[in-house]
């Protein structure tokens, strides 16, 4: 598997002129660490993995070894190159060039809802950004595992009334059940990161936590409130723009049983979907 040397010579071979700091990214290096994304990604002979960010292939690697197809994302051409030499010998892989956010998962997934395994050591800088097109493509997906600052894992994973509790918590929530896997140190990356990282693995809910066409109300409304997260719901709504006067509100909160003096981070996703019901 690829090392931090490894990095340095294909940079070198292959003329690429760029710096892994540069492009926003750090690559795994760890072998362990790329073996346990393989193993809890949990693919086999039978099935379809779409790599998020193939880079020069250090994860292509155990991801081909697990007899899946593997649908290589990749947008720089450059990388490209080398990951069309790296792997030329494996049948089973298939190289894609595009911007993740502009792939339609279905293609790729086959046409079979919930069939679709992602992995990807995406740049942390584009952690929201993917996390959202998952949301939105969660239906062709059975797992995703992605490597995450540790922090952003934590918000993730977070429960109401606590610090880390934040709109992507309740973003994620919609869709998917989060858990961390495990973390790595600086030292799995090159160049090293100033952050710890984890894994973050994503298992979609056996049925949707808001009916479609409630969702982007209730979307709203999280991000409207947690603008105010460190005001009472009621200010936070009064605030909000909602065209409602501060007594019709309190009966509207009252009708959801919610106590309008609760802060918006206490606040569970069925209790949101609620309020929003109530607000419509």
């Amino acid at each position: 598997m690829i090392n931090a040397r490894g990095i340095k010579e294909l940079i070198t071979h292959y003329n690429l002129g760029i710096s892994p700091r540069r492009l926003g990214q750090h690559f795994l290096i760890d072998s362990k660490a790329l073996q346990r994304i393989a193993d809890v990604l949990q693919a086999g002979p039978d099935d379809r993995v779409l790599e998020i960010g193939a880079g020069l292939g250090a994860l292509t690697e155990p991801l081909l070894a697990t007899g899946a197809v593997v649908y290589a994302v990749e947008r720089d051409s450059r990388f490209l190159r080398v990951l069309t030499d790296r792997f030329k010998a494996s049948d089973n892989l298939q190289l894609v060039r595009s911007d993740i956010l502009n792939v339609d998962l279905s293609s790729y997934a086959g046409g079979e809802p919930g069939s679709l395994l992602v992995a990807g050591n995406i740049p942390y800088s584009l952690t929201g950004p993917i996390l959202e097109y998952l949301v939105a493509q969660r239906r062709w997906i059975r797992r995703a595992v992605l490597t995450v600052q540790k922090e952003v894992a934590q918000r993730i994973t977070a429960k109401p009334d606590c610090k880390e509790y934040s709109p992507v918590t309740l973003l994620v929530s919609v869709a998917f059940k989060p858990s961390i896997a495990f973390h790595m140190a600086p030292g799995s990356f090159y160049p090293q990161p100033n952050v710890i990282s984890a894994l973050l693995r994503l298992d979609p809910l056996p049925a949707p936590a808001i009916p479609p066409e409630e969702e982007a109300s209730v979307r709203r409304l999280i991000r409207l409130i947690f603008t105010h997260r460190r005001k009472t719901i009621l200010n936070a709504l009064l605030t909000g723009g909602f065209e409602f006067e501060k007594a019709a509100l309190l009966e509207r909160l009252q009708k959801a049983g919610i106590n309008p003096v609760r802060r918006p981070e206490t606040f569970s996703l069925t209790e949101l979907i609620a309020l929003t019901r109530v607000l419509q």
